[in-house]
């Protein structure tokens, strides 16, 4: 539910830092392949793939809001000439 109220505020890209989302998904990545890797139960298996599903969406809305907020600045210079 906070990912979709961070989408509804659009401030993703206030709250988190990319530098931040990079190392929270290579952290949830090396722990999907060491559950992977050494065999673990179905349930930290499945527990990783979400969260790593999870960090996709987070970064997805970092860079969409990153990329709205860019195109919405470019629109106001373009208006005030």
């Amino acid at each position: 539910s906070q990912i979709y109220v961070a989408y509804q505020n659009e401030r993703v890209d206030q709250a988190l830092s990319l530098g931040f989302l990079l190392c929270w998904i290579a952290g949830d990545l090396t722990n999907f392949i060491g559950c992977y890797l050494t065999d673990q139960l179905p349930i930290q298996i499945v527990t990783a793939i979400f969260y790593v599903n999870m960090d996709i969406i987070m970064i997805s809305q970092f860079v969409y809001c990153k990329l709205k907020k860019q195109e919405m600045k470019k629109c106001k210079f373009f208006q005030q000439l």
